[in-house]
């Protein structure tokens, strides 16, 4: 009579894992967001005079003229204000959520999230000086590169970081 499609289990299964991950990744993910939006005067505020400083240190180490105080950055007569956006507190919370979505030993995403959230802070303050630098040298450029290029570069960062460390994983076999 009808010829009908034939299901295989193991596709059943993976469906099941991929949407139990993606409903996990979402409540994760807003689960970090509220968490950071309510942290915003306790938490996001310090992190964000803390990547001013740092970024003022390192220059004032590399011989710049440069200033900081709070949030601003100043070298020259050019000033960047690190924001919310700024501080790649966001796109770490998005790793995080990423990384404790998927299936795996604990313990595994605690040392992810714990290398992940690192390498994006020290991505984020290299996006910062050169945001800066750019700011000076090529005042011009500033705003493409930090509205385009930087977001572009920075969300492949992240879903590098998250790749790699699905790639570092013990194998299941």
């Amino acid at each position: 009579m009808g010829q009908g499609v034939e299901r295989r289990p193991q596709a059943s299964s993976e469906r099941r894992v991929v949407l139990r991950f993606c409903l996990a990744f979402a409540a994760f993910t807003v689960t970090v967001f509220i968490a950071l939006y309510g942290a915003q005067d306790t938490i996001i505020v310090g992190l964000n005079r803390h990547v001013a400083w740092l970024a003022g240190a390192i220059l004032s180490a590399l011989g710049a003229p440069v200033a900081s105080r709070g949030p601003v950055v100043t070298m020259g007569n050019f000033a960047v204000e690190i924001k919310n956006n700024c501080n790649a507190i966001y796109e770490a919370g998005l790793f995080a959520a990423a990384v404790w979505a998927y299936p795996a030993p604990v313990r595994a995403k605690a040392v992810g999230t714990l290398i992940g959230v690192s390498l994006l802070y020290l991505v984020n303050l290299v996006r910062v000086l050169s945001l800066l630098a750019i700011g000076v040298l090529a005042r011009g450029w500033f705003d493409v590169a930090h509205l385009y290029v930087w977001q572009a570069l920075f969300f492949a960062v992240v879903a590098g970081c998250w790749f790699g460390w699905i790639l570092r994983l013990p194998s299941k076999t």
